[in-house]
Protein backbone atom coordinates (compact mmCIF):
# COMPACT_ATOMS: atom_id res chain seq x y z
CA UNK A 1 0.00 0.00 0.00
CA UNK A 2 2.79 2.44 0.87
CA UNK A 3 4.60 1.75 -2.41
CA UNK A 4 1.43 2.21 -4.47
CA UNK A 5 0.58 5.52 -2.79
CA UNK A 6 4.12 6.88 -3.12
CA UNK A 7 4.26 5.95 -6.83
CA UNK A 8 0.98 7.77 -7.37
CA UNK A 9 2.20 10.82 -5.46
CA UNK A 10 5.38 11.15 -7.49
CA UNK A 11 3.34 11.13 -10.71
CA UNK A 12 0.34 13.19 -9.63
CA UNK A 13 1.42 15.41 -6.75
CA UNK A 14 0.02 18.93 -6.70
CA UNK A 15 2.48 21.61 -7.72
CA UNK A 16 2.99 24.17 -4.96
CA UNK A 17 5.77 26.75 -4.58
CA UNK A 18 6.83 25.44 -1.17
CA UNK A 19 7.33 21.98 -2.67
CA UNK A 20 9.54 23.18 -5.53
CA UNK A 21 12.18 24.51 -3.13
CA UNK A 22 12.13 22.92 0.34
CA UNK A 23 13.69 24.42 3.46
CA UNK A 24 12.62 24.41 7.12
CA UNK A 25 11.69 28.11 6.88
CA UNK A 26 9.62 27.74 3.69
CA UNK A 27 7.89 24.61 4.99
CA UNK A 28 7.10 26.31 8.30
CA UNK A 29 5.63 29.42 6.65
CA UNK A 30 3.53 27.33 4.25
CA UNK A 31 2.19 25.07 6.98
CA UNK A 32 1.13 28.01 9.16
CA UNK A 33 -0.53 29.70 6.17
CA UNK A 34 -2.36 26.49 5.28
CA UNK A 35 -3.96 26.16 8.70
CA UNK A 36 -7.71 26.62 8.08
CA UNK A 37 -6.92 28.21 4.69
CA UNK A 38 -7.11 26.66 1.22
CA UNK A 39 -4.13 26.00 -1.04
CA UNK A 40 -5.71 28.31 -3.65
CA UNK A 41 -5.79 31.21 -1.16
CA UNK A 42 -2.27 30.59 0.15
CA UNK A 43 -0.42 30.11 -3.15
CA UNK A 44 -0.39 33.77 -4.32
CA UNK A 45 0.40 35.02 -0.80
CA UNK A 46 3.30 32.67 -0.06
CA UNK A 47 6.00 34.04 -2.36
CA UNK A 48 4.90 37.63 -1.71
CA UNK A 49 5.28 37.09 2.04
CA UNK A 50 8.73 35.55 1.60
CA UNK A 51 9.79 38.43 -0.63
CA UNK A 52 9.31 40.75 2.36
CA UNK A 53 10.55 38.28 4.99
CA UNK A 54 13.08 36.02 3.23
CA UNK A 55 14.41 34.38 6.38
CA UNK A 56 13.84 33.92 10.08
CA UNK A 57 15.91 36.92 11.13
CA UNK A 58 14.05 39.35 8.87
CA UNK A 59 10.74 38.09 10.25
CA UNK A 60 12.01 38.41 13.82
CA UNK A 61 13.11 42.02 13.23
CA UNK A 62 9.84 43.12 11.61
CA UNK A 63 7.23 45.18 13.42
CA UNK A 64 3.95 43.41 14.14
CA UNK A 65 1.99 45.86 11.97
CA UNK A 66 4.32 45.10 9.06
CA UNK A 67 3.79 41.35 9.40
CA UNK A 68 0.02 41.77 9.65
CA UNK A 69 0.03 44.00 6.57
CA UNK A 70 1.67 41.29 4.45
CA UNK A 71 -0.58 38.62 5.99
CA UNK A 72 -3.72 40.57 4.99
CA UNK A 73 -6.30 38.44 3.22
CA UNK A 74 -5.40 35.14 4.91
CA UNK A 75 -7.43 35.74 8.09
CA UNK A 76 -6.87 34.18 11.53
CA UNK A 77 -4.31 36.87 12.32
CA UNK A 78 -3.11 35.23 15.52
CA UNK A 79 -1.13 32.95 13.18
CA UNK A 80 0.87 35.92 11.88
CA UNK A 81 1.56 37.18 15.39
CA UNK A 82 2.72 33.73 16.46
CA UNK A 83 4.99 33.47 13.40
CA UNK A 84 6.78 36.64 14.44
CA UNK A 85 7.00 35.53 18.10
CA UNK A 86 8.34 32.13 17.05
CA UNK A 87 10.95 33.75 14.79
CA UNK A 88 12.11 35.88 17.70
CA UNK A 89 12.35 32.79 19.91
CA UNK A 90 14.34 30.91 17.24
CA UNK A 91 16.80 33.81 16.96
CA UNK A 92 17.11 34.15 20.74
CA UNK A 93 17.35 30.45 21.63
CA UNK A 94 18.53 28.64 18.48
CA UNK A 95 20.85 31.13 16.81
CA UNK A 96 18.38 31.81 14.01
CA UNK A 97 18.32 28.19 12.79
CA UNK A 98 14.99 26.35 12.79
CA UNK A 99 15.27 23.50 15.35
CA UNK A 100 15.04 19.87 14.25
CA UNK A 101 14.09 18.44 17.66
CA UNK A 102 10.38 17.63 18.08
CA UNK A 103 10.04 19.06 21.59
CA UNK A 104 11.86 22.24 20.61
CA UNK A 105 9.60 22.69 17.59
CA UNK A 106 6.51 22.09 19.73
CA UNK A 107 7.74 24.78 22.11
CA UNK A 108 7.46 27.45 19.42
CA UNK A 109 4.37 29.70 19.47
CA UNK A 110 1.64 28.65 17.09
CA UNK A 111 2.92 25.12 16.46
CA UNK A 112 1.07 21.96 17.43
CA UNK A 113 1.55 18.26 16.79
CA UNK A 114 0.40 18.37 13.16
CA UNK A 115 2.56 21.34 12.15
CA UNK A 116 5.61 19.97 13.98
CA UNK A 117 5.21 16.62 12.23
CA UNK A 118 4.79 18.28 8.83
CA UNK A 119 7.91 20.45 9.20
CA UNK A 120 10.11 17.66 10.58
CA UNK A 121 9.01 15.07 8.01
CA UNK A 122 9.13 17.35 4.94
CA UNK A 123 12.10 19.59 5.72
CA UNK A 124 14.19 17.25 7.90
CA UNK A 125 13.05 13.81 6.64
CA UNK A 126 12.22 12.66 10.17
CA UNK A 127 9.48 10.01 10.57
CA UNK A 128 6.77 11.99 12.33
CA UNK A 129 3.14 11.47 11.25
CA UNK A 130 0.61 14.17 10.46
CA UNK A 131 -3.14 14.02 10.94
CA UNK A 132 -5.48 16.63 9.45
CA UNK A 133 -8.96 16.45 7.97
CA UNK A 134 -7.73 14.85 4.75
CA UNK A 135 -5.66 12.23 6.56
CA UNK A 136 -8.50 11.42 8.96
CA UNK A 137 -10.80 10.82 5.99
CA UNK A 138 -8.27 8.62 4.15
CA UNK A 139 -7.51 6.44 7.18
CA UNK A 140 -11.15 6.27 8.22
CA UNK A 141 -12.00 4.77 4.84
CA UNK A 142 -8.88 2.63 4.34
CA UNK A 143 -9.48 0.82 7.63
CA UNK A 144 -13.25 1.35 7.99
CA UNK A 145 -12.75 3.30 11.21
CA UNK A 146 -16.08 4.59 12.48
CA UNK A 147 -16.06 7.97 14.14
CA UNK A 148 -16.41 11.71 13.62
CA UNK A 149 -13.46 13.73 12.40
CA UNK A 150 -13.85 16.27 15.21
CA UNK A 151 -14.24 13.76 18.02
CA UNK A 152 -10.98 13.91 20.07
CA UNK A 153 -11.05 10.17 20.90
CA UNK A 154 -11.48 9.25 17.25
CA UNK A 155 -8.72 11.64 16.20
CA UNK A 156 -6.38 9.95 18.69
CA UNK A 157 -7.26 6.59 17.10
CA UNK A 158 -6.20 7.97 13.72
CA UNK A 159 -2.98 9.41 15.19
CA UNK A 160 -2.17 5.95 16.54
CA UNK A 161 -2.82 4.38 13.14
CA UNK A 162 -0.73 7.06 11.42
CA UNK A 163 2.17 6.33 13.77
CA UNK A 164 1.97 2.59 13.04
CA UNK A 165 2.13 3.14 9.28
CA UNK A 166 4.78 5.89 9.30
CA UNK A 167 7.70 4.82 7.07
CA UNK A 168 11.27 5.63 8.06
CA UNK A 169 12.18 6.41 4.44
CA UNK A 170 10.64 9.37 2.60
CA UNK A 171 8.36 10.38 5.48
CA UNK A 172 7.70 13.80 3.93
CA UNK A 173 6.51 12.29 0.66
CA UNK A 174 4.33 9.82 2.57
CA UNK A 175 2.62 12.55 4.60
CA UNK A 176 2.10 14.76 1.55
CA UNK A 177 0.80 11.79 -0.45
CA UNK A 178 -1.88 11.18 2.18
CA UNK A 179 -2.88 14.86 2.13
CA UNK A 180 -2.99 15.00 -1.67
CA UNK A 181 -5.00 11.79 -1.86
CA UNK A 182 -7.58 13.23 0.54
CA UNK A 183 -7.69 16.56 -1.27
CA UNK A 184 -8.00 15.28 -4.84
CA UNK A 185 -9.29 11.68 -4.84
CA UNK A 186 -10.61 10.59 -1.44
CA UNK A 187 -12.80 13.69 -1.22
CA UNK A 188 -15.55 14.29 1.36
CA UNK A 189 -18.33 13.64 -1.17
CA UNK A 190 -18.30 11.20 -4.08
CA UNK A 191 -14.72 9.94 -3.69
CA UNK A 192 -13.11 8.93 -7.00
CA UNK A 193 -12.44 5.32 -6.03
CA UNK A 194 -11.80 4.39 -9.68
CA UNK A 195 -8.76 6.71 -9.65
CA UNK A 196 -7.50 5.78 -6.19
CA UNK A 197 -4.08 4.09 -6.13
CA UNK A 198 -4.92 2.20 -2.93
CA UNK A 199 -8.56 1.30 -3.57
CA UNK A 200 -7.73 -2.42 -3.54
CA UNK A 201 -6.72 -2.06 0.13
CA UNK A 202 -9.70 0.09 1.15
CA UNK A 203 -11.98 -1.58 3.69
CA UNK A 204 -14.69 1.05 3.28
CA UNK A 205 -14.89 0.42 -0.48
CA UNK A 206 -15.15 -3.32 0.07
CA UNK A 207 -18.03 -2.69 2.51
CA UNK A 208 -19.67 0.02 0.38
CA UNK A 209 -19.12 2.60 3.13
CA UNK A 210 -16.88 5.08 1.30
CA UNK A 211 -19.66 7.70 1.18
CA UNK A 212 -20.52 7.22 4.87
CA UNK A 213 -17.09 7.48 6.50
CA UNK A 214 -16.02 9.40 8.43
CA UNK A 215 -19.38 9.75 10.13
CA UNK A 216 -21.02 13.16 9.55
CA UNK A 217 -20.66 15.93 12.10
CA UNK A 218 -23.76 17.31 13.84
CA UNK A 219 -24.96 20.38 11.97
CA UNK A 220 -23.98 23.70 13.53
CA UNK A 221 -25.93 26.89 13.00
CA UNK A 222 -23.89 30.04 12.51
CA UNK A 223 -24.28 32.73 15.17
CA UNK A 224 -25.71 35.94 13.74
CA UNK A 225 -23.78 39.07 14.72
CA UNK A 226 -24.68 42.62 13.75
CA UNK A 227 -22.22 45.49 14.00
CA UNK A 228 -22.82 49.19 13.46
CA UNK A 229 -19.52 50.92 12.77
CA UNK A 230 -18.62 54.60 12.49
CA UNK A 231 -16.51 56.38 9.88
CA UNK A 232 -14.95 59.40 11.58
CA UNK A 233 -12.49 61.71 9.81
CA UNK A 234 -10.43 64.66 10.94
CA UNK A 235 -8.55 66.31 8.10
CA UNK A 236 -6.33 63.60 6.68
CA UNK A 237 -6.87 61.23 9.62
CA UNK A 238 -9.29 58.40 10.39
CA UNK A 239 -10.38 57.33 13.87
CA UNK A 240 -9.49 53.67 14.48
CA UNK A 241 -10.22 51.38 17.41
CA UNK A 242 -7.85 48.80 18.91
CA UNK A 243 -9.94 45.73 19.71
CA UNK A 244 -9.00 43.95 22.95
CA UNK A 245 -8.09 40.33 23.64
CA UNK A 246 -11.52 39.92 25.26
CA UNK A 247 -13.40 40.48 22.01
CA UNK A 248 -15.29 37.55 20.54
CA UNK A 249 -13.98 38.28 17.01
CA UNK A 250 -10.92 40.02 15.52
CA UNK A 251 -9.10 40.04 18.86
CA UNK A 252 -6.21 42.50 19.22
CA UNK A 253 -6.89 43.88 15.74
CA UNK A 254 -7.30 47.45 14.59
CA UNK A 255 -10.75 48.22 13.27
CA UNK A 256 -13.33 50.96 13.06
CA UNK A 257 -15.13 52.03 16.25
CA UNK A 258 -18.50 50.48 16.95
CA UNK A 259 -21.46 52.75 17.51
CA UNK A 260 -21.60 53.54 21.24
CA UNK A 261 -17.90 52.93 21.86
CA UNK A 262 -16.98 56.58 21.22
CA UNK A 263 -18.95 59.76 21.95
CA UNK A 264 -20.42 60.31 18.49
CA UNK A 265 -23.69 60.34 16.59
CA UNK A 266 -24.40 58.29 13.48
CA UNK A 267 -25.42 59.96 10.24
CA UNK A 268 -26.00 58.59 6.76
CA UNK A 269 -25.19 54.96 5.98
CA UNK A 270 -22.10 54.63 3.80
CA UNK A 271 -22.04 50.90 3.10
CA UNK A 272 -22.83 47.47 4.46
CA UNK A 273 -21.28 44.03 4.09
CA UNK A 274 -21.71 40.40 5.06
CA UNK A 275 -18.75 38.48 6.41
CA UNK A 276 -18.13 35.06 7.97
CA UNK A 277 -15.66 34.30 10.75
CA UNK A 278 -15.54 30.88 12.44
CA UNK A 279 -19.25 30.03 12.72
CA UNK A 280 -20.29 33.67 12.99
CA UNK A 281 -22.35 35.34 10.29
CA UNK A 282 -21.65 39.07 10.47
CA UNK A 283 -23.84 41.81 9.06
CA UNK A 284 -21.93 45.06 9.29
CA UNK A 285 -23.20 48.56 8.56
CA UNK A 286 -20.98 51.61 8.27
CA UNK A 287 -22.29 55.11 9.06
CA UNK A 288 -20.87 58.58 8.81
CA UNK A 289 -19.99 59.67 12.35
CA UNK A 290 -19.87 63.05 14.06
CA UNK A 291 -17.97 63.36 17.35
CA UNK A 292 -19.73 65.00 20.29
CA UNK A 293 -17.86 68.24 21.10
CA UNK A 294 -16.03 68.39 24.41
CA UNK A 295 -16.09 64.62 25.04
CA UNK A 296 -12.84 62.71 25.59
CA UNK A 297 -12.07 59.69 23.43
CA UNK A 298 -11.38 56.31 25.11
CA UNK A 299 -7.76 55.11 25.13
CA UNK A 300 -8.60 52.40 22.57
CA UNK A 301 -9.42 55.08 19.95
CA UNK A 302 -6.60 56.60 17.93
CA UNK A 303 -6.41 59.10 15.08
CA UNK A 304 -4.36 57.61 12.25
CA UNK A 305 -3.27 59.15 8.96
CA UNK A 306 -5.36 57.87 6.06
CA UNK A 307 -2.36 56.31 4.32
CA UNK A 308 -1.44 54.29 7.40
CA UNK A 309 -4.99 53.09 7.94
CA UNK A 310 -4.62 50.76 4.95
CA UNK A 311 -1.80 48.96 6.76
CA UNK A 312 -3.75 48.64 10.00
CA UNK A 313 -7.19 47.68 8.68
CA UNK A 314 -5.99 44.32 7.40
CA UNK A 315 -9.11 42.17 7.84
CA UNK A 316 -10.99 41.59 4.59
CA UNK A 317 -14.12 42.79 6.45
CA UNK A 318 -12.85 46.36 6.33
CA UNK A 319 -11.90 45.99 2.71
CA UNK A 320 -15.45 45.01 1.90
CA UNK A 321 -16.77 48.06 3.69
CA UNK A 322 -14.15 50.47 2.37
CA UNK A 323 -13.08 49.59 -1.20
CA UNK A 324 -11.05 52.78 -1.39
CA UNK A 325 -8.46 51.49 1.11
CA UNK A 326 -7.93 48.08 -0.56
Amino acid sequence: MRAALLRWYRRHRREMPWRNLVSPYRTWISEIMLQQTTVAAVTPKFEAFLAHFPDIRSLARARETEVLKHWAGLGYYARARNLRRAAQKIVAEHGGAFPSDFDMVMDLPGIGRYTAGAILSIAFQKPYPVVDGNVIRVYSRLFALRGRAKDPKFVETVWSKAGELMPKRNPGDWNQALMDLGATVCTPESPACDRCPVSRYCAAKKLGLQDELPMPEPSRTATDVRWRMLWLRRGGEILLWKRSARERLLKNMWGLPEYGSVPATAGAKISEASHSITHHALRVELFEGVLTPGKKLPSEAKWVKSGRAKNLLVSSLWRKLLPAIS
